[in-house]
């Protein structure tokens, strides 16, 4: 049996060192999935004849997420021991977001892991570096395909008609208006989701009308000033789905409306911003993926020797969250 160290299970599963060591040591509060994960490649490496963990991979990442989910991504890319730059774009301007990336462009040899508006410019830039022989790894929101070698997240799609489902069917067989506030369609994730929302209320819920949208930016600020003139405008929403971001935000709206008791809100992700939100019950429900497996599949989508057999996406799976069955992600 190969001997292997914590170290190894953190590089392999890009999980932190204090859930490998809870998982080792058998104590409590690690979710079933997530054990499973560390105890699966523990038996791989210590398996007879398992040669060790390869080096850590050299890349670069750079993310124009939301503080909740940049917090996930970073601990694992550090759990991860990657040689590379982690690059913080929230809420950067266009601007700021293609200088940096062409920077990153510069070096070809150097892989690239980014989350990003789908802008022309943007999409041209990582264009002609592939071209040059950069490789490009789109995560969380996809790209245009010349723009990126591969995508890895979910289906936001399926995502946007989940939260369709859950509303529709929460609400009942009544005729009910609804909100969605919106992230940047420029970001295909919430692009996707706002049209597998609509698609999925229109055709299995004829009576939930969408009848307002605000504007959210994955800002809290934004979202909560948006948020509040669309409950002004529309008084009697009975739901809300956040495509994107923001969702202190929202909340923060709904309280000063006196609509926090009343309103069923569907957003994303289970992060620090929105896991005291879903646990006080102000959040109904949480549409998410694991940011760590995300990032644990693209960092192997980075290994150049893998260039000829990459899959075009990599789409991870997806759970629906409420206050009672929170991931440990």
């Amino acid at each position: 049996m190969q001997r292997v160290t914590v170290a190894d299970l953190m590089r392999e599963t890009g999980l932190s060192r204090a859930t490998v060591d809870r998982v080792l040591n058998k104590r409590g509060h690690v979710h079933d999935r997530t054990r499973a994960v560390v105890e699966e490649a523990f038996r791989r490496l210590s398996a007879p004849g398992t040669e060790a963990p390869a080096r850590p991979p050299v890349a670069d990442i750079a993310l124009r997420v939301g503080k909740g989910m940049m917090a996930q991504v970073r601990a694992a890319w550090t759990a991860s021991g990657t040689e590379g730059a982690f690059h913080d774009l929230h809420m950067a301007d266009d601007v700021t977001v293609l200088r940096c990336i062409e920077a990153l462009c510069k070096d070809v040899s150097r892989p690239l892991i980014l989350t990003a508006k789908n802008t022309d410019r943007l999409v041209a830039l990582l264009a002609n570096a592939r071209l040059r022989g950069k490789r490009i790894i789109a995560m969380v929101s996809d790209l245009t395909p010349a723009a990126r070698d591969a995508f890895v997240g979910l289906d936001d799609r399926a995502a946007g008609q989940t939260a369709a489902f859950l509303i529709g069917r929460m609400l009942g067989d009544r005729p009910t208006t609804v909100g969605v506030v919106l992230g940047s369609s420029a970001f295909r994730c919430h692009e996707d989701r706002e049209i597998g929302f609509r698609t999925g209320l229109r055709a299995h819920f004829p009576k939930v009308v969408i009848s307002g949208e605000a504007q959210g930016e994955d800002n809290a600020d934004m979202t909560r000033r948006a948020a509040a003139a669309l409950l002004k405008a529309h008084p009697a929403l009975g739901a809300i789905y956040n495509v994107g971001g923001g969702n202190a935000g929202l909340i923060d709206a709904l309280k000063a409306a006196g609509r926090l008791s009343d309103m069923l809100v569907v957003g994303h992700e289970v992060n620090p911003v929105t896991l005291p939100l879903l646990q006080a019950g102000a959040m109904d429900f949480a549409i998410a993926g694991d940011p760590a497996d995300m990032l644990r599949h693209a960092l192997r989508l980075t290994d150049g020797s893998a260039r000829d057999n990459l899959v075009d996406q990599r789409l991870r799976g997806f759970g629906i969250y409420t206050r009672f069955n929170l991931p440990t992600f």
